[in-house]
């Protein structure tokens, strides 16, 4: 199918780290976001021009599209250690000798927890927004996968229809758009649409993105730990294992906010952000 030779291409052609990076700002420093699973960088562009606005001299962001996701390529395999080594190279490539900071939400979290373990002397600091280092049960993603693999792309004409067809599994019409972003229309000679996502590699494997491979290493760099009080992605038992590897770390917990943070109080996450970042700059001076 088109869909198997546009995955096959992008592994063929693409298998090299050459992450999709959107960059705004101009600052001295780099803060990289890192989404999460099903997600884009390009979904922190409002909490992240509302970062530049707190200091348009201080940073530089960069909106990471992770592998099998947006723009970035397709791998054969889901690996924590394999995403984290594509990020430290691409950071390398891009930042060359500039101040770094990590920040990752969800998945994205782990990525970048994962990046500083194997890493430690790439970051200043590191973020990590409703994800703890363990393992995570992501079933309740199984209903989106499916909703996603049923729709019909050879008959779609409208985008809306695609939404129609979601929504039985999906009731959520927010949920519905976040996954619809990853519905891309061919308006070429193959006229098609296809799911931008690597969705078989990700679908089948929501429980190596729920995983958390062991580490031998600890981080000592300054970490945000930002949870959600109406998510159950963190439970009380997660703070040990937080400690553990990165006993730097401050915990915030914001008000009235689910899983996706950044949405629910954007506000409130871009003060926190601010705050810790300025305090990390001010520590390195």
């Amino acid at each position: 199918t088109a869909y198997r030779r546009q995955r096959q291409m992008c592994i063929r052609d693409r298998s090299m780290n050459e992450l999709h990076l959107i960059t705004l700002g101009d600052g001295r420093q780099d803060v990289y976001w890192c989404h999460g699973v099903f997600g884009q960088g390009k979904n922190f562009t409002r909490v992240a021009k509302d970062l530049l606005a707190t200091g348009p001299d201080a940073y530089r962001c960069i909106l990471v599209d992770l592998p099998n996701h947006g723009r970035s390529p397709w791998t054969q395999d889901f690996s924590y250690p394999a995403m984290a080594k594509a990020l430290s190279e691409t950071i390398r490539t891009t930042s060359g000798d500039r101040p770094v900071h990590l920040l990752g939400h969800s998945m994205g979290g782990k990525v970048v927890m994962r990046t500083v373990l194997d890493n430690p002397d790439l970051a200043r600091s590191l973020t990590v927004v409703d994800m703890a280092p363990v393992d995570s049960h992501l079933t309740r993603l199984a209903p989106l996968v499916h909703a996603m693999t049923s729709v019909n792309l050879s008959g779609l004409t409208t985008r809306r229809e695609a939404e129609e067809q979601m929504s039985d599994e999906i009731p959520s019409a927010t949920i519905r758009q976040f996954l619809l972003q990853n519905l891309r229309h061919d308006t070429g000679e193959n006229n098609r649409w296809y799911w931008q996502m690597n969705l078989d590699l990700l679908g089948n494997g929501l429980s190596d993105i729920g995983s958390w491979p062991s580490v031998n290493t600890t981080w000592d760099g300054p970490v945000l730990w930002i949870t959600a009080e109406e998510s159950d992605y963190v439970g009380p038992d997660h703070s040990q294992a937080m400690h553990e590897l990165f006993p730097q770390v401050r915990r915030i917990r914001v008000k009235n906010s689910g899983h996706w943070v950044h949405s629910d109080q954007p506000a409130v996450f871009v003060q926190v952000l601010a705050a810790f970042l300025s305090r990390c700059q001010d520590d390195s001076s």
